[in-house]
């Protein structure tokens, strides 16, 4: 029966409603947050005097190059994520064909198959970091409270910034080159029932122990093993700022 259900073709149509209902389920504030990234990213298109046909591999690389002249590229990549999202649910435009020439991400392989037993903390990390451009100290003291599970995705709430406003990003499963709710998902399962109320928990040989990790190691964390996920000058930017 596994190797039916693993042999078996999901038609697109399905993945398609799967994803728009996703979308239907975030909060509405994030719901908001999505659509203005889809008007602001329509608005440039009418400004252009380019038509609904005209969204084409050039025409994006011409508005995320507009878009990192005036934005950080922590704020660009959470921009680029959530359009993403959009022109896939909405307009059934898959961009991650495009990825290579813009962010260079490329399912990568060695994030893949590193062994969680020894990387799984590390994977995690990542996945946060770049999913919400986080701060070596936002993730540092991330509180388990503020990692929801929704089922098909994650909803983060970081509510300490370095402005004091609070903000909120979502992990989607297919976001990177592994589930990355699943991963997530696997390493709370493992926090002992001892723990503080910090996210990120020391990670031993496959075991989550009670000590809390440090801003130091987060710091480490992503200077040297950005490798695992994607080797493009965007996300280059975004990891630099997160060191």
């Amino acid at each position: 029966m596994n190797d039916n259900a693993e042999s078996f073709s999901i038609p697109a149509e399905i993945k398609q409603e799967a994803q728009e209902a996703t979308l239907r389920l975030l909060p509405a504030k994030s719901k908001r947050v999505y659509e203005k990234e889809m008007m602001e990213f329509d608005n440039w298109r009418k400004k252009m005097c380019l038509g609904e046909g005209a969204i084409t591999e050039e025409v994006l690389l011409a508005y995320f190059f507009n878009v990192e002249k005036h934005f950080a590229a922590s704020s660009t990549w959470t921009k680029y994520s959530m359009l993403k999202s959009m022109l896939k649910v909405h307009k059934g435009i898959d961009i991650s064909k495009y990825e290579g020439k813009y962010t260079g991400e490329k399912p990568n392989r060695r994030m893949r198959k590193a062994p969680d037993v020894e990387y799984l903390q590390v994977k995690v990390a990542l996945i946060l970091g770049v999913a919400g451009a986080c701060r070596c100290n936002e993730l540092t003291f991330l509180d388990i409270s503020d990692v929801q599970d929704k089922g098909s995705y994650l909803y983060v709430l970081v509510p300490d910034t370095k402005t004091n406003i609070s903000r909120s990003f979502t992990v989607m499963e297919e976001a990177f080159s592994v589930n990355a709710v699943e991963m997530c998902r696997k390493y709370i399962s493992l926090r002992p029932k001892a723990a503080g109320r910090r996210f990120f928990l020391r990670y031993v040989d496959g075991k989550c122990t009670t000590q809390h990790v440090g801003i130091n190691t987060i710091s480490k964390t992503f200077s040297k093993n950005k490798h695992f996920l994607f080797l493009g000058s965007l996300i280059q930017k975004v990891l630099r700022g997160m060191e």
